[in-house]
């Protein structure tokens, strides 16, 4: 089991366009407020950037960032959406916006860059 696993994250689309990832808020996973942990949230927006900045190259974090804008509390769906901003050889960087539900307003903002390369098996 890994760490995307152990917190029930699931990914619902993997493309180098688009990427999604949902998980629900249990009461596991909320702080001393009873709102979800900011934790949970960065931890959720992080998988679909790791996704979709590996799904074409090796890539490794080398900055992120994550604004909060709405709490989230216990049984909310919450899903994660990945979407590049600029590819290059080198960097790339993704927008993940997470929301209440696929269609639902905007909890957080997360903004990452990767440091890429070719992977060993890979030509280009």
């Amino acid at each position: 089991m890994n760490y995307a696993d152990l917190l029930g994250f699931t990914v619902l689309e993997a493309t180098p366009q688009r990427t999604r990832v949902r998980t629900v808020v249990t009461d596991a996973g909320l702080n001393m407020h009873g709102t979800a942990h900011g934790g949970l949230i960065f931890s959720l927006a992080d998988e679909a950037f790791a996704v979709i900045s590996n799904l074409e190259a090796q890539a490794v974090a080398a900055d992120t960032h994550l604004s909060f804008f709405r709490a989230a509390k216990s049984g909310d769906e919450l899903v994660a959406v990945a979407t590049p901003e600029r590819v290059g050889r080198t960097l790339a960087t993704y927008r993940v916006e997470v929301r209440r539900g696929e269609d639902g307003e905007v909890l957080a903002l997360f903004m990452g860059t990767v440091s890429r390369r070719a992977r060993e098996n890979q030509v280009g």
